[in-house]
């Protein structure tokens, strides 16, 4: 029997706008750290002033890109539009339970909008200790029919290609003998997929408690859910082993062996 999700849409904007809070929450953090991370967790281009002469450009790009899709809406309008949608949710909650779950060890930010729109990137996630960007997500929705498989086959095709690419991405460098997490482009990202039915963003949205230090069960369950499918997907991957760009093969490996660690983790809870 389907389980059923009542959710009026005024609830639904008071779910939405309790895991923007909490983005805000992370987003403000990772500043105090000198990250570049807008409210909305998204890597902030206007910090790449220094490294690119046309980050104005790329930015009124976007804001081109964004006027062809929604003609003369505000900008504001233009996000209520996008909020409302389950790509846009999904790709939240996504962040949301990432960084809930491994802030302490990742820096995780949604990509700059140009990243996003160029690259097809919506996440990433820095390792701390290393200063890899070990991979990249792009949150896709459905989990069957003729568009999850299609979006399969585009990420297997870019893994193969070399992986992804961010101009705005982030890494570490020394400073004053101190790491310091910096403004920088990233190449041969793994990609992987997260996809979830709609009834379980839904569900997702409504079970989500945005303090930082606690989590629904049902918050858990979603993590545990996306890390396995991680795990599966890079075994997948290594089928491919010879073929892989051997940056892109070594970050795989990288994280290949945190999945390991934090599946191992879970089971131990259980």
């Amino acid at each position: 029997m389907t389980e059923r999700i009542p959710v009026s849409g005024g609830e639904t904007e008071d779910h939405l706008k309790k895991i923007e809070g909490f983005i805000e929450a992370i987003a403000a953090g990772y500043r105090t750290e000198g990250i570049p991370i807008d409210d909305g967790g998204r890597i902030d281009m206007k910090a790449y002033q220094s490294l690119y002469p046309d980050v104005n450009q790329d930015i009124e790009r976007d804001k081109e890109w964004g006027r062809e899709w929604h003609g003369d809406l505000s900008e504001e309008a233009v996000h209520g539009e996008r909020r409302r949608t389950e790509g846009e949710q999904l790709e939240m909650l996504a962040y949301a339970i990432f960084a809930k779950n491994l802030r302490n060890r990742f820096v995780v930010a949604r990509t700059a909008s140009h990243d996003d729109r160029k690259n097809k990137v919506d996440t990433v996630l820095l390792e701390r200790a290393t200063g890899n960007l070990v991979c990249a997500f792009d949150e896709v929705g459905d989990t069957t029919g003729v568009d999850y498989e299609r979006k399969q086959a585009i990420i297997q095709k870019h893994n193969l290609e070399g992986g992804a690419s961010l101009k705005y991405g982030l890494s570490i460098e020394i400073r004053d003998g101190n790491p310091a997490i910096v403004p920088a482009p990233g190449n041969n990202i793994p990609l992987f997929y997260i996809a979830l039915p709609s009834d379980r963003i839904k569900k997702g949205l409504i079970e989500f408690r945005p303090e930082t230090e606690n989590q629904s069960d049902f918050e858990s369950k979603l993590f545990t859910y996306f890390m396995a499918t991680l795990a599966a997907q890079i075994n997948g991957l290594e089928l491919y082993s010879g073929r892989l760009n051997p940056e892109l093969k070594a970050k795989l490996v990288a994280f290949k062996k945190i999945v390991n660690e934090l599946n191992s983790k879970g089971e131990k809870k259980k």
